[in-house]
């Protein structure tokens, strides 16, 4: 897995949750988005383009946009479905469109199936994200996000290092870092505020967070509150100075610069295209 792949984070669309299905209503199908299926029960079989695989307990199984997606179920299955874009964290010369198609090729590799290996840990985001989805809120959609991403960097970090040791020590003190930037992402707050709460080093905590989900802490905390900054621009009539404060910076010119930055657009064209 390339540092490039590592950047792109999804950006949740759809989730349906399909309890003990006998049959697909379509045995084959096409999507604009990204698509992944998450196995919880049962069992199916698969051809994405040329390649053919099985969907077991455990397995997630992602589409790419535009391919034919066939499928037959061979186990009554019960599954997740669920729709997402991607967009990235790193200011680089690579495109998302060209990362993905980095991706795609990757994935191919592996038969597009990702094998988790704590098990327990996606059915807990899995169930999460089952009962979150049924409320639609500002709070909801990011705590959604949040666990889609998870699930993610999760199967991706265990694809690339299956076989590093130091993966079970830092789990437990990254989930902790992750949890404290969703719980206090729209505050004033550093990362030396955060090492000092996990009792590390602020380089430490740079390096294994890195490690473990594939970005700098001070990036994942800027994605978020980019989308916080994104869903206020085109839901709302606040000002600048009114939505940097709602997502943690201190005034809107320092909003600004970062979201050009990240977006490749300031706030206001991005309010003036995307409003409805």
């Amino acid at each position: 897995m390339t540092r490039h792949s590592l950047s792109l984070y999804p950006i949740l669309s759809h989730h349906k949750y399909w309890n003990n299905k006998a049959d697909f209503q379509l045995n084959v199908d096409t999507y604009d988005l990204w698509v992944m299926f998450a196995v919880e029960s049962g069992s199916f079989s698969y051809r994405i383009g040329e390649i053919e695989g099985t969907g077991r307990v455990g397995d997630v199984i992602v589409c790419p946009p535009g391919f034919r997606f066939q499928r037959d179920v061979t186990q009554v299955l019960t599954f997740h479905f669920i729709g997402f874009s991607f967009s990235s964290v790193a200011c680089e010369a690579q495109s998302v469109k060209e990362q993905e198609q980095e991706l795609q090729l990757q994935l191919s590799q592996s038969s597009y199936k990702l094998s988790i290996k704590h098990r327990s840990r996606l059915a807990d985001n899995m169930d999460s994200l089952k009962q979150q989805s049924s409320y639609i809120d500002d709070q909801n959609h990011y705590w959604n996000n949040h666990l889609l991403n998870d699930i993610w960097q999760f199967c991706r970090q265990v694809e690339s290092h299956n076989d590093n040791r130091d993966t079970a020590l830092t789990d437990s003190l990254i989930e902790q870092a992750q949890t404290f930037i969703h719980q206090h992402c729209f505050q004033d707050f550093s990362m030396h505020n955060l090492a000092d709460e996990l009792g590390i080093s602020p380089v430490q905590l740079s390096r294994r967070f890195q490690r473990s989900v594939g970005i700098t802490p001070s990036r994942y905390l800027s994605a978020l509150r980019i989308d916080q900054a994104k869903s206020l621009l085109t839901e709302t009539q606040l000002s600048l100075e009114q939505i940097a404060q709602a997502c943690g910076y201190n005034n809107g010119f320092y909003l600004s610069r970062v979201f050009s930055k990240n977006m490749k657009i300031s706030p206001s064209e991005y309010r003036n295209r995307n409003r409805v």
